[in-house]
């Protein structure tokens, strides 16, 4: 299972001091633009149908209890206890809404709700809805460590952060121990020609989708985007807003995409940084994207290179590459009984590719570990995946949801070494971990959808924000989806890493001057990163 390219950095917002890695490093860089792993056409829901040509391996059964079904309760908001770590003057609140919006009989879900009250009530504009991307992530924690960023817009915005259903509370999706996590996260994905890491990665992929069809299977066909849309709606609707206000970044522009097709006339204003271009397959998506985390790492070896004092050496790309063919050959065992090998160190790699300003802390990492101490390697992967002292949040048992109640992936074993084997000279990194990322929908219970471009035509002015050599999700997905969402503009931020509201002072002026005023930004405007 990959590292989940594609949910929005907050690096840049603080530092966290990782516990015995002497290192510190930005709050998690994130997760998948499309980091899931989507289901195999024709599976009903509550079926696993293996796909032609891969292993039909039994899962252990996971000892975790799982959310049970829905429950019969009135939908709409009612008040709830914040958590400890919630800004000064957060209200907070739990959403219900409908498990089944065909059939809403069928009982409702838990969703959290964070309201920071605008500062100025006498201009307050109404409530701006925040969604940090994942797809899995939560928009209330984001809330809580974004808030100094987002403080200038909640003079006159309420500031909400959601978590989309399937994220958090009794309904979050739930799969594996974090020991099972922890053996997920640390399969070898350069699994192409390799007959034993290829049965791995399959035996891994299928085990992790049965223990997520054991815990969730009644829930798992309702955590689509286009159901999260829905939620989205009845958040507005309960906060009282005539019209949505909305800031998402990364899977939270696909959400707000989809929003602003089924709900277009009852949009104000609208935000969407670090596009996905919902017209491409999934699998087309994770080649392009895994071309764009190459591109990015060329970037960040050149530019330690060019420095006086690399950590790593006067090579630095030859520096990683013999790190993890070590770790390969010869994986590293944590005290606590982790094994580290080259899956974990290209999950840290990966993270490293969202933030350029914490280039010079991951420089120093890989030169630890290439001296024998991945303390910090494993600190940076953790964070890209949501594991703390506690084990694993819910994010990437989420994010696999998500993305596979929304996609299709291919149907044969022989097609991901086909596309592994395309795409190997080009991306000899992160190629094949993005293919064979898609195997555990292969197994999955829910059939995903094919892709359709969007037409929405009756919408406002939606404004896209695109960078230059965003690693998750590449500038020509933001061109792309200007196209779909007809009198879009697309602000371009000329620099690398991951979306640009945080990267910006230039993009977060025009974003604010945007939602507070309806002012666009004139069509070509290009901002530099700070």
């Amino acid at each position: 299972m990959r590292a989940r390219p594609g949910r929005l950095s907050t690096a840049g917002l603080a530092a966290l001091i990782l516990a015995g890695c002497g290192l510190a490093w930005p709050i998690a860089p994130g997760t998948s633009a499309g980091g899931g792993r989507p289901g195999a056409p024709g599976a009903a829901p509550g079926t696993t149908t293996p796909v032609a040509g891969l292993a039909t391996t039994t899962a252990t059964a996971s000892p975790l209890a799982g959310p049970a079904s829905p429950i019969s309760h009135p939908p709409g908001l009612e008040p709830a206890t914040c958590d400890p770590q919630a800004p000064r003057g957060a209200r907070c609140s739990t959403l219900w809404v409908p498990l089944d919006y065909s059939n809403p009989n069928r009982g409702t879900i838990p969703t959290t709700v964070l309201v920071m009250p605008a500062l100025d009530r006498a201009e307050r504009i109404g409530s701006l809805l925040v969604n940090p991307g994942g797809p899995g992530e939560s928009g209330v924690q984001f809330v809580e460590e974004a808030y100094s960023i987002l403080e200038p817009l909640n003079q006159r915005f309420d500031i909400v952060g959601f978590d989309p259903r399937g994220t958090t509370g009794s309904a979050a999706v739930s799969c594996e121990t974090t020991q099972g996590l922890d053996h997920d996260l640390g399969v070898d994905p350069d699994a192409l020609g390799s007959p034993p890491r290829e049965a791995d990665l399959v035996a891994t992929s299928l085990a992790f989708a049965d223990a997520c069809e054991l815990h969730n299977g009644w829930l798992l066909p309702y955590v689509g985007t286009a159901d999260a849309a829905r939620d989205m709606d009845a958040l507005r609707a309960g906060l009282g807003d005539a019209k949505l206000d909305y800031l998402g970044f990364s899977y939270g522009t696909a959400l707000g995409a989809e929003y602003a097709s089924l709900f277009p006339t009852r949009i104000r204003a609208m935000v969407l940084d670090g596009d996905l271009d919902p017209s491409i397959s999934f699998a087309e998506e994770s080649i392009q994207q895994g071309a764009s985390f190459e591109a990015s790492y060329q970037r960040f070896i050149s530019q330690c290179a060019a420095k006086s004092s690399c950590p790593l050496g006067a090579n630095p790309d030859a520096a990683v590459s013999s790190l993890l063919t070590s770790l390969a050959a010869q994986p590293v065992q944590l005290p606590d009984g982790r094994t580290v090998g080259r899956g974990l160190a290209l999950t840290a790699l990966a993270a490293a590719m969202y933030d350029p300003t914490s280039w010079s802390l991951f420089y120093t990492a890989f030169a630890q570990a290439v001296a024998g101490d991945v303390t910090a390697l494993v600190a940076a992967a953790d964070q890209l995946e949501g594991r703390g002292p506690n084990g694993y949040d819910h994010s990437m048992e989420a994010n696999a949801a998500i993305n596979c109640a929304d996609h299709a992936v291919p149907e044969s074993l022989s097609s991901y070494d086909q596309m592994a084997s395309s795409i190997e000279a080009a991306q000899p990194r992160f190629g094949q971990s993005e293919v064979y990322s898609l195997l555990t929908c292969a197994y999955w219970p829910v059939r995903g959808a094919q892709p359709a471009p969007l037409h929405v035509t009756s919408a406002p002015h939606i404004l896209l924000v695109g960078a230059t050599h965003d690693p998750a999700t590449p500038y020509a997905w933001s061109q792309s989806l200007e196209k779909q969402l007809s009198g879009s503009v697309l602000l371009t931020r000329d620099g690398y890493g991951h979306t640009s509201y945080l990267f910006s002072a230039c993009v977060r002026s025009a974003v604010n001057a945007y939602l507070t005023g309806l002012t666009l930004p004139a069509a070509g405007t290009v901002c530099p990163t700070d």
